[in-house]
């Protein structure tokens, strides 16, 4: 069975993509590299993304029971909708 696709979205350089397997098991990746993955008990993640110019970029997933992942990048909103921009303040 395939992972589900919540939110993939452009980050300066960088493709930030979060997924949740059958299991409700999510995981947060970047540029195809797995970052985190947390057993579906647990309901939120987060990852730092280093952009130019040492411009950190903080990426969270939070999840509350049968909802989808809301996903953050320095608080912003990235819309499941929107799944190829992050928000304007995180592009580079």
């Amino acid at each position: 069975m395939t992972d589900t696709v919540h939110v993939r979205f452009s980050l300066g350089d960088h493709v930030v993509e979060v997924t949740e397997d059958a299991s409700g098991t999510l995981s947060l990746a970047v540029d195809g590299c797995l970052r985190k993955r947390r057993s579906a008990e647990v309901d939120y993640l987060w990852t730092n993304v280093e952009l130019p110019f040492e411009d950190h970029q903080l990426v969270e997933v939070r999840r509350r029971a049968g909802d989808a992942p809301a996903v953050t990048v320095n608080g912003d909103v990235v819309r499941p909708t929107d799944r190829r921009s992050a928000p304007d303040s995180a592009r580079s």
